[in-house]
């Protein structure tokens, strides 16, 4: 029954690409001791009862209470592999949710973890925080900027104790700074209603919201572009042109499309790389993909051409598509976190983390 309700949702809220993109967002249930959460390089849209991985919830928690070496590369390699150790005997072919940990902290049966592009409008803003407290007050809590694996985890352990003993109840809500939100609740009906009362908060006091009206085909310089494109790139890639309003509006300049040239949230590291390009010109992409490529050590996967929108280069059609998904969601946050002060970014130490992170990397390789 637990599994029937848990796959439902994860479906419903799976399936609202205004929630949900790529293999983005993961879900839990609690039951007898154990913890059924996503699997990694699942799709909540598509997931089944055996894409959830059972986890022993005891081991888990001892896991918090351990000391581990203070390297990154160290420190999440160990916790990686006691969390795979901590699988019942019949999920050992199954790769849990790198989240695994955070779902385990709250009490309530069901766990939601997602990444709308109107949440971290919020989360993504340089008032974020601030904004947070005065919408919602105690009911939320937030969680500052913190590298993801073992060490949020952690930082999430004592943030939830500090606020069960001041405010005499366990977080149901909570907001991860370029991050995203997780809800908590024990029926799949609460659930719901806790994630739309804070979008319908959030979408109350937007200033502004982004047009993303589509482009009326392909012009001639567009085309131009995407033919040079294909020839810079070592094996021929599937090119998508997008220049929907708003992102022809951040690309009249590369002042302009400074808030898009660095990353929001380790989703956009993950699909669409940490950096776009932008090119003023057809004539000068040569050079600026040499002096990306000379920078970066690997080509881009977003190319925002002056006064056109971008393109999304990938090896093949679904990688292309899921960038193009991910660079308009980093769009629509630019946009929202103007209401909340502006865009915030992440760090350049937290984006090298991400870009370096074991589990992130196999993730990005499930949307092969």
């Amino acid at each position: 029954m637990i599994l029937e309700t848990l796959t439902r949702f994860s479906n419903k809220f799976g399936s609202d690409g205004e929630l949900v993109l790529a293999g983005g967002g993961n879900t839990s249930a609690k039951e007898d001791g154990v913890l059924y959460v996503k699997g990694s390089g699942t799709s909540l849209a598509t997931i089944t009862a055996d894409g959830f991985v059972k986890m022993d919830r005891s081991l888990l928690s001892r896991m918090l209470k351990k000391e581990y070496p203070a390297g990154d590369r160290e420190r999440e390699a160990e916790a990686l592999k006691e969390l795979m150790a901590v699988r019942l005997p019949s999920e050992m072919s199954k790769r849990p949710s790198v989240e695994t940990l955070l779902h385990n902290l709250f009490p309530q049966r069901y766990v939601l973890h997602l990444h709308p592009a109107i949440v971290n409008g919020l989360t993504c803003a340089k008032n974020g925080e601030n904004e947070a407290k005065r919408l919602f007050g105690e009911d939320v809590l937030w969680i500052g900027l913190c590298k993801p694996g073992y060490v949020l985890s952690k930082l999430c352990c004592e943030k939830m104790e500090d606020y069960k003993t001041k405010n005499g109840r366990d977080v149901s809500v909570m907001l991860l700074q370029n991050h995203g939100i997780f809800v908590a609740a024990d029926s799949e009906t609460e659930l719901e209603a806790k994630l739309n009362t804070v979008i319908g908060t959030l979408k109350a006091q937007l200033k502004e919201t982004p047009d993303m009206s589509p482009q009326q085909g392909e012009n001639e310089l567009a085309e131009k572009y995407k033919s040079k494109i294909i020839t810079l790139y070592e094996s021929r890639p599937t090119v998508i042109y997008d220049g929907n309003a708003q992102a022809a509006s951040f690309a009249q300049s590369r002042s302009d499309a400074g808030p898009l040239l660095k990353p929001f949230t380790p989703d956009h590291i993950v699909y669409c790389r940490a950096h776009p390009l932008f090119s003023d010109s057809v004539e000068a992409l040569d050079s600026d993909f040499a002096g990306y490529r000379a920078a970066h050590g690997y080509p881009p996967k977003i190319i925002i051409a002056k006064g056109l929108g971008f393109f999304a280069v990938a090896e093949n059609g679904k990688q292309a598509e899921t960038a193009r998904l991910l660079f308009n969601d980093a769009i629509k946050i630019a946009v929202y976190s103007k209401s909340f002060g502006g865009a915030l970014h992440m760090t350049d130490e937290l984006t090298d983390f991400i870009i370096n992170w074991e589990v992130e990397s196999y993730r990005s390789s499930q949307n092969n």
